[in-house]
């Protein structure tokens, strides 16, 4: 019995640890500039649906209240670019600067010393906050999909 509590302790505890894991591949992807690696931990179909759910008030989104910085930025893709303004602005390129945005140099580096909250918000989901609350900052969904954590949501 005993042997047996033992295994379900480590096992809850490595998947307690496994999200972060993700998060520090994530960050070394970012660092060496791997658009490989940053394309495989991005479902960037799922980015682009839930900033769309966002602008639909009939429809259910998993981002919380968004920046009036971001609003403008949708607002002046839509105008510039109509209705794919969301498809054709929303790439890993835009998700990578997105995790990026509050470093000094924003096109460089990861985004770990940034990172001010990673919690688990579901136990198949995790909300990571880059940025100081008053500070504008950036936040990413991380989902489990199959046996991946992989980001599903970015906004400011």
């Amino acid at each position: 019995m005993k042997a047996l509590a033992s295994l379900l302790l480590i096992l809850v505890a490595a998947f307690l640890i496994w999200p972060y894991t993700a998060v520090y591949r994530l960050d070394k992807a970012l660092e060496k500039h791997h658009r490989q690696a940053l394309d495989e931990m991005v479902d960037i179909q799922s980015v682009r649906d839930q900033i769309k759910r966002k602008l639909n008030k009939n429809l259910e989104s998993s981002i919380g209240d968004v920046s009036n910085s971001f609003i403008d930025w949708l607002q002046g893709g839509i105008q510039q670019l109509g209705a794919n303004a969301i498809d054709e602005m929303v790439n890993t390129n835009w998700v990578a600067s997105q995790l990026r945005s509050h470093n000094r140099n924003p096109n460089d580096g990861g985004f770990v010393d940034q990172l001010t909250y990673a919690f688990f918000d579901g136990p198949d989901r995790m909300l990571l906050r880059i940025g100081e609350l008053d500070e504008n900052p950036v936040h990413a969904h991380l989902k489990l999909q199959g046996t991946q954590w992989r980001i599903t949501a970015v906004y400011n």
